[in-house]
This record gives structure tokens, sequence and C-alpha cells, in this order.
């Protein structure tokens, strides 16, 4: 996939849907990943299930919606909100809500499809500090549920 590149203009400004993602762990304190395959950047990225909050929906029903679709495994009873990020205040308007969840049981990642990862927080801080996840909100997702 051939994949053009533009410098962008100062003073130009995207503006993109809201998105939304959960970060989910078990009773265990394991946390569920998804892989997805980033074709911009020619890899696979480890991040929070998650996506576009459609028109009519809230950020957790489009969280509680992709954590679904994306692990094939039942949407958590009850989420709250962790926090929103401004992905990137100088070129685009892109908003993130980030949810937490408790599954119920703890969360064996044979159950779901093939791309998911369910991490001990250990570990998952491990990837974050070495540069295996990248993904800013589950970045920052993952730090904030080691701080607890």
């Amino acid at each position: 996939m051939l994949i053009e590149t533009v410098k962008i203009k100062k003073g130009t400004v995207y503006l993109f849907d809201d998105s939304a993602c959960l970060a989910c762990t078990d009773r265990d304190g394991r946390i569920l990943l998804v892989e997805q395959l980033r074709e911009v950047h020619s890899r696979r990225s480890i991040e929070l299930p998650g996506g576009n909050v459609v028109l009519g929906e809230s950020p957790m029903d489009a969280a509680l919606r992709e954590f679904e679709e994306e692990t094939s495994l039942p949407r958590p009873a009850h989420a709250e909100l962790l926090f929103t990020l401004d992905l990137d205040l100088s070129t685009s308007i892109h908003r993130t809500h980030v949810f937490r969840a408790c599954a119920d049981a703890s969360i064996d990642a044979s159950m779901g499809n093939a791309a998911i990862r369910s991490l001990a927080l250990e570990q998952a801080l491990d990837l974050v500090r070495t540069g295996g996840i990248t993904h800013a909100p589950t970045v920052a997702a993952i730090l904030s549920i080691g701080l607890d």
C-alpha cells in the first residue's frame, strides 16, 4: 500500500470524530488489549479496544460496543470514565474518551478472537517502558491504572 505523506502547513486543522476505548481488567488484575494492524506505520500495534463514537451514541456506549466488536467477548456490565484526552492540540481536534471496567471473571485471551492480549499490569507497564506499546490512550490508561 502506497501512502502519500504531506507536510502540514501552519494553521491547518484536522477535525476528527470523538473516539472512545475501554481499559478492562479482570479480577486477577490483567488488562485486555488487542493487536491492530496499522497500515500507515506498517506494523501491528497493541491497544485498548476502541474506535469512533457514531452519531447519536454516547462515548461510553461506543467504548462498550467497540470492546465487544474487537474482542468477541461480552461487554462489561458497568464502566466509568477514566479520563478524556486531546490527542494533538497543535494540528487537530481529536478527543478520546477512555473508560475503565472490571470483568466479572478472569479473562482468558482464548475466549475471544486471536488478536486479544491479556497481560498482567506489570507486563503492560514493561511494554510501555520498552516501546512495545506506543498508542497514546493505551499508554495513558496503563500508567493511570498502574498508579492506583
